[in-house]
Order: structure tokens, then sequence, then C-alpha cells
């Protein structure tokens, strides 16, 4: 979801949303509070935005203090008491942002945070990897009012010297991604800790991740009915629905909610 305060956030940056939504093939305009993307339609605009942005633009999508004020679950993991719960707290709501997930993998002297996209095997872009790993970085020196480095950090893809500078350390080349912080950098207390926040915040959460949980459930639902009827001719609308027990209407209403159709 495309919200009216990230849209006011890429104007302050010179970006025309509908014109980079045109140029990644997203056939949707903004004019209204919020817009509704697909998963394929929100790869899109990241491989666009991938095209158009300078490094110096991808900083600002890196900087947490930018992106919290219309990022509930960033606000979140700021709110928490370390950076180890700040980060496994980002990682649970991380599909309220966006079809990607934060895989977490932890030892006694490291966490490692591996970037990755809902659907197995897309290929992220270059935008995305920096960014989740830009805003990590900046999620503990928030939180924590330190200047924490990874111990390290790597991808695929070139960081130049503009990133290298705000990681402040040097990235590695490797076929995956990865980024890994140590535990006592990891266990520091947040100075930015707020209990009474995350109270409030965490029902609303967990009530968006089970309807996003819901959506992609009935998608997978329907797809898995349409490669069964394909074969016999009989995959309309009218089909699928019958054997869902669902009205045409409703399925078309569930389906138009998530980005998609029949």
């Amino acid at each position: 979801m495309i919200s009216e305060q990230f849209q006011k956030f890429m104007a302050t940056l010179g970006i025309d949303l509908n014109s980079t939504l045109e140029a990644a093939g997203v056939h949707k305009i903004v004019w209204q509070e919020q817009l509704e993307l697909s998963d394929s339609d929100y790869w899109r605009l990241m491989s666009e935005l991938d095209n158009e942005l300078s490094d110096e633009m991808m900083i600002n999508f890196g900087d947490i203090t930018c992106m919290q004020t219309f990022m509930p679950s960033f606000f979140a993991a700021l709110s928490a008491q370390t950076g180890l719960q700040a980060v496994k707290r980002l990682a649970t709501y991380k599909s309220l942002v966006g079809p990607v997930r934060l895989v977490v993998t932890t030892d006694q002297e490291r966490i490692d945070v591996r970037v990755e996209g809902d659907n197995l095997g897309i290929e992220l872009p270059r935008f995305t990897v920096m960014t989740e790993q830009l805003l990590l970085i900046s999620l503990l020196r928030v939180g924590t009012g330190l200047p924490i480095k990874p111990v390290s950090i790597g991808s695929k893809y070139h960081y130049g010297s503009q990133l290298s500078n705000v990681i402040g350390s040097r990235p590695q080349e490797m076929n995956s991604n990865s980024i890994q912080f140590s535990m006592t950098d990891l266990k520091q207390p947040f100075v930015s800790a707020n209990n009474t926040m995350w109270a409030f915040l965490q029902p609303e959460l967990d009530r968006q991740k089970l309807l996003i949980q819901q959506d992609k459930s009935l998608l997978a639902t329907v797809q898995a009915l349409l490669l069964k009827k394909v074969p016999s001719g009989d995959f309309s609308i009218n089909d699928v629905a019958d054997t869902l027990n669902l009205s045409k209407r409703t399925l078309q209403r569930q389906l138009s909610a998530v980005g998609t159709d029949i």
C-alpha cells in the first residue's frame, strides 16, 4: 500500500509518483489517500525506483527517521527495549510494508539478517537490498544513540562510496545478501524504548498482519483451483466461486481488495 504520507515523502525528493508508476508499467494513478498494489506491481515499482534513484536519494529511503512517521512497523521497532528485540519485531511485521521477508539467524556472538522476496526465486532489485540494509543500520543507531556499524555486510550489488560511508564498514561481494551485527551491540538498551506505545500499536499491527495472511491464503487457493480446472475448461469466475462456496460478487470484491482479479 502506498500511503498519503509516503506520497508526500516522495514528492519532497522530487519524485513524481504517477510518472514513476507509468514507467514501471503499473497502470494505476494516485488520486486518493492511498493506493493498493499487488505483489507484482510492487516489484515493478521497486525496479523502476532502482532505475530512477541516485544513491544519495536511496540513503533517504534507508533513514528510519524519515520512514517511521508513515510506517507503523518501524515505529514499533524503535519502541523496543534492545536492538535484538527491535530487529525481530521489524521482521515480524515486515509484510505490512510489502512482499519482503527479513530472515533472522542468531548465535551467541552475532545476528545475521538476509532480505528475501515473499515470492520464491524473485531477484531483488538493488534498491530493495540497499534500503533494507540501511534501514537496519539506521534502526540500531537511532534506537541506541550509538554509531553502530555492521561487522559484516554484502550482496551481489556494488555499494559505491556514498553508501559505504553511511554503512561505516567495507561491503563484501557475495551471491546472496547478508548484514551481521555483534550481539554486544544488539543488546544495547534503546533510548527510544516505549512500552506504552508498543502496547498501543501491537493490536493493530497484529490485525493487519492477519488480514495479509488471509489475503495470501485466498490467492493461493484460487491459483490452485485454476490449475486444477484449466485442463477441464471449467475455470470461469462462477466455477471458482461455486467451489469456494462464495458468490461471484464476493469473490470479485475479495480479489480486487488484494490488487488482482480472476
